[in-house]
């Protein structure tokens, strides 16, 4: 897979897991994680090596007006360098949940982690013991929406 390629697969890939990104249930927050587990485990053929911090995850969630409304998001995206050239090439995969803010949402505060150091099973038990997704994991409601984008930075 290269890295222009990853947004098609991961959707295609949660699609087959029947996540409904566009009225996702409460179940898919957990089957959405599962999905992208197994997509960053997937290589990346263009991307420099894990080694060179080339490949890495982040999640990080928080309550954030990015769209013109507060609303609480829980984000796993994945981040590439390409390898071989000359001017650093960044790129995201990111893959958001949304939910409405709430008084919940806004007492979790915002946080991260970084996969860079980890086995990609240490990252997602570290990520999935964060404040904001262990309450992504377990909330009351189903998220508003889940996004998939793919972005040059």
């Amino acid at each position: 897979m290269l890295i222009r390629a990853t947004k098609v697969v991961l959707e295609s890939m949660l699609a087959e897991a029947s996540v409904n990104i566009t009225a996702p249930a409460e179940a898919d927050v957990r089957t959405t994680v599962e999905v992208f587990r197994e997509f960053a485990a997937l290589p990346v053929e263009d991307a420099a090596p894990v080694e060179e911090d080339g490949d890495g995850i982040l999640a990080q969630f928080g309550t954030h007006d990015f769209r013109d409304r507060p609303e609480f998001l829980a984000d796993l995206t994945r981040q590439f360098i390409a390898a071989g050239c000359e001017e650093q090439s960044l790129w995201q995969l990111s893959c958001t949940l949304y939910w409405p803010h709430s008084e919940a949402t806004d007492a979790i505060a915002s946080g991260s982690l970084w996969s860079f150091g980890k086995t990609v099973s240490e990252f997602f038990d570290e990520a999935l013991e964060l404040p904001g997704w262990a309450w992504a994991i377990r909330a009351p409601q189903a998220p508003r929406e889940v996004s998939v984008t793919l972005d040059q930075i």
